[in-house]
């Protein structure tokens, strides 16, 4: 078989060649990094799953609560990604698991390899491991828990595993998929460029070649008219014309004349062909130059500008792709650094990212590429430029979004421990301030002021639970009336004790005549806690003395209120003053702030129509500014606390249903000093029975009961006695849930939240009270 030994066969045969190798090459050595990084990604999702796992089961198992161990195995079998999930005891004795025939079985039985392998031996000391299976398709992990004893102490007695297997093989599956079909794809563009310069190849050299030697062939044939009729100024150009004027010189020793005649027609002819081809030459150049879309420049040695694309105008602000025509070209549009193009001339290909100025003033991040090359015989620079200011911003915002919730992560995490600590306080407290509140209302005088004193400390202690549990509910926002004042009590309240430990004198200056204003409360007190956590921040680490201001006035002429928070801190510099309020812009080190109090704080007071400033007085110091608006505020819409309650109706039936004692015996107190009649019942179920043959003016139910709780004794008087209905009145400790604040706000019934004040008590069910005739003590 004889192989071909053109050149318009063997240049496309190497060029082809060449890109099946380099694609070959690629594939080979991007699958398994690939497939390494896939599963390295496992391993950091699997360490993450554990460690989450860990950390529940532990919690839950050291309460003795084993069912809601299980029930967190159990919706592992959910995960996609999770192959097996077992939780054992100190026993190797499944007690949780995705597969529920393993339950109750020994690991041994159920995963043997595992309970072989010695990395995976529980104890005190080695709480964790990661494994990866011989054929590289599942990730195998455990770690250890503690588990409590028999009672309900939290401390741990025993030692349990939890064993959790990922899948791999898929995640390797797509990564090699994506690296194929990447592959494939950049191999069909090395493969259009390999037959591109082929082209370029064919059109300069072979194609011209082939013509002079046809030209060769004819005159040795005896035809003495055959010329080459090849032009340009290149080597083979000046070879063709050589040839020509041999050709001619032989043809004028046979006939003069009749050569003369045939040579100047052929000159002429062969000119205009000359010029046409040139001019279809220059006009492929100049679509394929003008049809990039990167700003591509072409430079002479001396790096002045010989030719550009419109994309380059265009990515200078020029819409039309043109520079202005009365400016002198190259005065405007690109400028580049001359040593780079200095660099790229001497025969270097270069990779820069620069910024350039466009027409309106703005700046523009460019990705740009210098190639060597040669035009017209010289050495020229071909620059290629690519606008890459929206990339560089999407990652500098995807960055942000990923630090944004990391922190909210961490902020949500915080509200659902401070919740559960402000619930564990409600009962105790609700039953010190009532307790209070009633020895102040009945006692001597010397009991009195001992009373008073218990009061005021559990009442504050009662506002800064609240404020917990405002803060801690995850719900909708709403606005209300609010009193400005009783907001800076409730922050101050919250920020006391790092206030009152850093040794601050704290100067609190409020007005009396603040009008209520139409604002969302638990907002306010989240900007007025960020603002004097801040101060308290900047003064811990100034000498003496420390002081913190906070004064409220009224602006009768811009109908607005104005909140000052000042302290003699060390102030703030002019750069930093510039961009205090962007978010996660912060000065202070590493785990103590954030960078988004201040800017979470402007967003709040900008969406209720205020503003938020700071100010550097002179003589040092930060003084911030919070100016709200007062607008249109119903007074019935007020705070409970300024608004007098209806008179008490006295002499009532009232029945108290609440599972813990101390709470009963407190209502029935604080409603038995205002001459009600109180029943109580420690359970739904008693509550019903006692329905059944009594009636009550009014019904206090705590929501949250063993048995038949609130929700089930409300729905069962609904459906026995719809006349008793509108006379409940529920009580709670907790943050409502989604599902029992939807109840609650479908019944429309009255909430008291622990702990609750006496006066609070006896208002809530006058009212009920004052709307419902006198019941009957016993059924017709």
């Amino acid at each position: 078989m004889r192989v071909p030994t053109s050149l318009r066969f063997t240049v496309p045969l190497i060029l082809l060649g060449f890109a099946a190798t380099l694609s070959t090459v690629n594939l080979l050595y991007h699958v398994p990094q690939a497939e390494r990084e896939a599963e390295d990604e496992g391993r950091k999702r699997l360490a993450q799953e554990m460690s989450r796992l860990q950390s529940t089961l532990e919690y839950l198992l050291l309460k003795g609560d084993v069912v809601a161990a299980q029930h967190e195995i159990a919706v592992l079998a959910h995960n996609h990604d999770v192959l097996i999930a077992a939780l054992t005891d100190d026993r190797r004795t499944v007690i949780a698991t995705t597969k529920l025939a393993w339950l109750g079985r020994q690991l041994d039985e159920v995963l043997p390899d595992v309970a072989a392998h010695r990395g995976w031996s529980a104890s005190r000391d080695q709480r964790s491991g990661l494994r990866i299976d011989t054929n590289d398709d599942e990730l195998l992990g455990h770690a250890t828990v503690l588990m409590g004893g028999a009672h309900d102490e939290l401390r741990p007695s025993r030692v349990g595993t939890v064993f959790l297997e990922y899948d791999l093989k898929t995640y390797k599956a797509e990564a090699r998929a994506l690296v194929v079909k990447q592959s494939l794809y950049w191999a069909g563009w090395v493969t259009a460029l390999a037959l591109a310069i082929w082209l370029l190849f064919h059109y300069i050299l072979t194609r011209r070649t082939e013509r002079l030697v046809h030209a060769a062939e004819r005159i040795a044939s005896g035809d003495l008219a055959a010329r080459s009729g090849l032009a340009g100024n290149d080597e083979l150009g000046r070879l063709g014309r050589a040839f020509d004027a041999m050709a001619l010189q032989v043809s004028e020793t046979t006939t003069r004349l009749r050569s003369d005649i045939e040579a100047r027609a052929r000159v002429q002819r062969e000119l205009e062909h000359s010029e046409a081809a040139l001019r279809a030459s220059e006009e492929q150049y100049h679509a394929m130059f003008n049809a990039a879309i990167d700003g591509v420049a072409l430079w002479d040695a001396s790096g002045d500008l010989v030719d550009t694309n419109p994309a380059l105008w265009r990515m200078h602000g020029y819409a039309d792709g043109r520079p202005p025509a009365a400016t002198r070209f190259g005065s405007v549009g690109p400028s580049y650094d001359p040593r780079f193009l200095r660099a790229v001339a001497g025969g270097e290909c270069l990779h820069a990212e620069i910024v350039q100025q466009r027409k309106d003033g703005a700046t523009i991040d460019v990705e740009l590429h210098g190639i060597p090359m040669q035009y017209q015989g010289k050495p020229h620079v071909l620059t290629i430029a690519r606008d890459i200011t929206e990339k560089k911003r999407a990652a500098e915002e995807l960055a942000r979004q990923r630090d944004s919730l990391y922190q909210r992560e961490k902020l949500a995490a915080l509200g659902s421990l401070l919740a559960g600590v402000a619930h564990e306080l409600n009962n105790p407290l609700s039953v010190v301030v009532a307790r209070a509140v009633l020895l102040e209302e009945q006692g001597d005088p010397s009991t009195q002021a001992a009373a008073m004193k218990i009061r005021t400390a559990a009442e504050r202690c009662a506002r800064i639970v609240r404020t917990f549990l405002a803060m801690a509910r995850q719900q909708q926002r709403q606005r209300g009336a609010v009193a400005m004042n009783d907001v800076v009590v409730a922050a101050l309240d919250l920020a006391a004790y790092p206030v009152r430990t850093s040794s601050i004198a704290v100067d609190l200056d409020l007005a009396e005549d603040l009008p209520l204003i139409r604002a969302d409360a638990d907002q306010l007190h989240q900007v007025l806690l960020n603002l004097i956590v801040n101060a308290q921040q900047s003064l811990q680490d100034q000498p003496g003395p420390r002081k913190l201001r906070i004064a409220t006035r009224y602006d009768a002429r811009g109908n607005s209120i104005r909140v000052n928070v000042a302290d003699n801190g060390p102030g703030i510099p002019d750069h930093v003053r510039a961009r205090i309020f962007e978010p996660y812009f912060t000065t202070k080190p590493m785990g103590v702030g954030t960078g988004v109090g201040l800017a979470v704080s402007l967003g709040i007071v900008e969406a209720h129509g205020g503003t938020l400033s700071v100010d550097c007085p002179s003589q040092g110091g930060a003084v911030f500014t919070v100016t709200l608006p007062v607008g249109d505020v119903d007074a019935a819409t007020g705070i409970d606390a300024t608004v007098p309650g209806r008179p008490a109706s006295l002499g009532r039936s009232v029945l108290v249903v609440d599972d813990e004692a101390e709470i009963r015996d407190a209502l029935s107190e604080i409603l038995a000093f205002t001459h009600h009649r109180v029943t109580t019942a420690s359970s739904g179920h008693e509550a019903l029975q006692r329905l059944a043959s009594e009636r009550y003016d009014v019904i206090v139910t705590d929501i949250r009961m063993p048995d038949v709780d609130g929700r089930t004794l409300y729905q069962e008087i609904e459906k026995r006695w719809p006349h008793l209905r509108s006379r409940v009145v529920f009580v709670t400790g907790d943050t409502l849930a989604s599902s029992l604040r939807e109840f609650v706000t479908a019944t429309g019934r009255p909430v008291l939240e622990k702990p609750f004040l006496p006066s609070e008590v006896r208002r809530v069910v006058a009212d009920i009270a004052a709307n419902a005739p006198a019941a009957a003590s016993r059924l017709a």
